[in-house]
């Protein structure tokens, strides 16, 4: 947070790009940024490591703190203008805030045993000793201004007054002024091997983590008392605060965080926050009165929480939605399976909500760790759950559970589906333990009292392979090898059928770009040799009309027929980065384009609706013939920049700018077409818009009125 807590600064890092934004405490708004540098190195490697960022006195500038990528270092950026100022290379920086260096920022430098600096310390390293060195803004000379040897740990208090230093054998923690380079304080603490210091907010506490061990230390600067407890903190680093009788230790764990009172007798924990709109923390900040905590989750989002009323929270970087995860909708579209999320470490459950007014109407109570299926019945009157140790068939008048998979084998790909006569078709990849041998499942089961495998096929694939198995269960793909089986009703098994330009199917499905329609007949994928999309007849094997030539695509869908006849038989959804575009099967006709963030489409109920979504993002559903018949007689369109274009403007259609949105509601912003929408979108008022030369209605009358009579003074002047 800045000096006076109006403000704070959220740095992450994200590829191999770290990004800082300056926002407002109270509201959350992004009030400057984003600030983004590239880092060098390697462009495989995603940054992990600890991040942090410090307000210059005056408050124009931040130092934006990267300890992830190759080279550690920070940059100084201007707030108001979003420039670069320089770029520091080192360990730990902070700017001062008094004394005789005030305005200057100060670095840590690791030195190795020959005397070289590090510039990133990796396990083969062993730092002895830290050069402290100063810089002015602006600057890429540095002042020397002190060593220190013998050290295993190095902090800068928040107060900018202090480095804490923790030795490697002497056992003793030494705060060292940064206004003349002396050593000020001394903390002995028991024996140990030091691996981490943390300051309070306010730099009057200092508290001491050990490595291989649950022992902590901590000190009040003022009188030098220490405190000693037993307490595993993890990996996230916690925070401390001194209040007027106790100290404050917050512990984040998994999407909570637990406050613990430490005194003299041990650690007590007194709270324990399980918000469900929190994802994995990542860090925390306290106020300085220990009223206020900034969370920030790995989905992005940042949230400050209000101890006074502890539970509850308030995001102030963007909305969440809290949208659980879609698993799959049911054939009638009236109910969607998602996934909801406990708030510890117990496994996610599944529920079902109904998609009009996304009210929960039942739970599975089925427990899954990483990936689960669900498959309705036509009817909708069963309910198929599908994890890596069971099967799990849900009905309103039985239950029936058992576990299909062969023994010594692991599944790590499956899917599931109803025919008509409610038999249960199962597909799944198999591995061997060390990943080494592969092999595909297809299997049949009656369930009516109990369970019974009628059918089942093994089937020799490769490790790329991917499967694909209709929503009607009569049609199964897999990839690598082409494989395609379809049901013989009359011998009750899957026999081996072939699709015209089936090589076209090869591998490149396991990026998902494949889609059956609704009712299973149409098939549809993307070339891995090309752009082409190619529809096949399931029934046949037939190539349904030309191939449809688009770019980078990233998923498909398709419809059912539809009812309006103007629109064709059946259309074809692609998804390409923002942008979702529906083509006619058969003709290969363009009907609508429009901008979606959604990274999942799949059509619902009788194939008229298109459902969108992506986790943490409002559920979008679109009625696609009045989208589709909009599109046709728009005269003027508009859309907003992509996802990945951070200066938020929304353009029209000769990309002129409209209108630009704030940081916060860019990902939930909801365009027109929309039918409905399930979580909390961000909604813009356009009665008041006003567009081109009209914007002078925008301005105040008096003030313009003001403006025209100095510059005809000014006019009269220059005569």
């Amino acid at each position: 947070m800045s000096p006076d807590e109006k403000t704070f600064v959220s740095t992450s890092s994200m590829g191999m790009t770290t990004t800082s934004y300056v926002c407002d405490s109270e509201t959350g708004h992004c009030i400057s940024g984003p600030f983004e540098s590239e880092e060098s190195g390697n462009k495989y490697f995603w940054g992990t490591g600890v991040l942090d960022a410090c307000f210059s006195p005056d408050g124009k500038h931040i130092l934006a703190i990267s300890r992830t990528t190759p080279s550690y270092h920070a940059v100084v950026w201007e707030i108001e203008r979003g420039e670069k100022v320089s770029q520091i290379e080192g360990f730990d920086f902070v700017f001062i805030h008094c004394g005789r260096h005030k305005g200057r920022i100060a670095s840590v430098d690791w030195i190795d045993e020959d005397g070289s600096l590090i510039r990133r310390i990796t396990s083969k390293d062993h730092p002895t000793c830290i050069l402290v060195k100063l810089w002015d803004i602006g600057n890429d000379i540095s002042d020397r201004l002190f060593e220190v040897t013998g050290v295993a740990v190095a902090r800068f208090s928040p107060n900018e007054q202090y480095l804490a230093v923790g030795r490697q054998s002497e056992n003793v923690v030494e705060l060292w002024n940064l206004e003349d380079g002396e050593s000020t304080y001394r903390f002995p603490y028991p024996l140990g091997n030091i691996s981490s210091l943390y300051f309070s907010p306010t730099s009057d506490c200092l508290m001491a983590a050990f490595k291989e061990s649950l022992h902590k230390c901590l000190w009040r600067l003022d009188t030098q008392e220490m405190t000693s407890f037993d307490l595993y903190v993890g990996d996230i680093p916690p925070a401390i605060i001194h209040l007027s009788n106790a100290n404050r230790l917050f512990v984040p764990r998994g999407n909570a965080v637990e406050i613990w009172e430490v005194s003299m007798t041990g650690p007590n924990m007194i709270f324990k926050t399980e918000p469900l709109t929190t994802l994995w923390i990542t860090s925390i900040c306290p106020s300085r009165d220990g009223q206020g905590l900034l969370v920030g989750s790995r989905d992005g989002t940042v949230k400050m929480w209000n101890m006074e009323d502890l539970g509850s929270s308030q995001a102030v970087i963007r909305d969440v939605t809290d949208t659980p995860k879609i698993i799959g909708f049911s054939p009638s579209g009236k109910m969607v399976a998602t996934g909801s999320r406990r708030p510890d470490w117990r496994p996610d459950y599944v529920v079902l909500r109904d998609t009009a007014t996304w009210e929960v109407v039942g739970s599975t109570d089925v427990d899954y760790e990483d990936n689960v299926e669900v498959a309705f019945s036509a009817d909708d009157k069963r309910i198929a759950v599908l994890t890596d140790d069971r099967v799990t068939i849900l009905h309103p008048e039985n239950r029936l559970s058992f576990d299909p998979w062969p023994k010594g084998r692991h599944v790590y790909r499956w899917q599931a589906a109803f025919q008509t006569c409610n038999h249960l078709v199962i597909c799944a990849l198999l591995r061997d333990d060390d990943w080494n041998e592969f092999s595909g499942l297809l299997q049949v089961w009656k369930l009516k009292d109990h369970s019974e495998c009628t059918s089942s096929l093994d089937i020799n694939i490769n490790n790329y392979s991917d499967i694909f198995l209709a929503s009607d269960g009569l049609t199964v793909i897999f990839t690598d090898p082409v494989l395609c089986y379809s049901w013989n009703h009359e011998t009750a098994q899957f026999d081996r059928i072939h699709f015209t330009d089936e090589a076209h199917l090869h591998r490149h499905l396991y990026g998902h770009h494949g889609a059956y329609s609704p009712n299973g007949k149409l098939f549809a994928c993307r070339s891995y040799k090309n752009d082409h999309i190619r529809v096949w007849d399931t029934r046949t094997g037939q190539l349904c009309g030309k191939p449809i030539t688009m770019p980078d695509v990233r998923k498909t869908a398709l419809s059912l027929a539809l009812n309006d006849p103007s629109l064709g038989d059946r259309l074809i959804t692609v998804r390409c980065y923002d942008t979702i575009t529906l083509f006619g099967v058969y003709t290969g006709h363009l009907y609508a384009q429009f901008w979606n963030p959604g990274r999942h489409i799949a059509f619902i109920g009788d194939g008229t609706r298109l459902a969108s979504y992506r986790d943490n993002h409002p559920i979008r559903i679109y009625d696609i013939v009045g989208l589709a018949s909009k599109h046709r007689n728009a005269i003027h369109g508009y859309e907003p920049v992509p996802q990945d274009v951070n200066d938020g403007w929304v353009v029209g259609q000769d990309h002129e700018l409209l209108f630009w949105v704030p940081l916060e509601h860019r990902k939930v912003l909801c365009l027109p077409h929309v039918e409905m929408i399930w979580g909390r979108p961000t909604k813009v008022d356009l009665s008041r818009f006003r567009y081109g030369s009209k914007w002078i209605e925008c301005i105040d009358q008096g003030w313009l009125k003001d403006l025209e009579e100095r510059g005809k003074g000014m006019a009269r002047l220059l005569e």
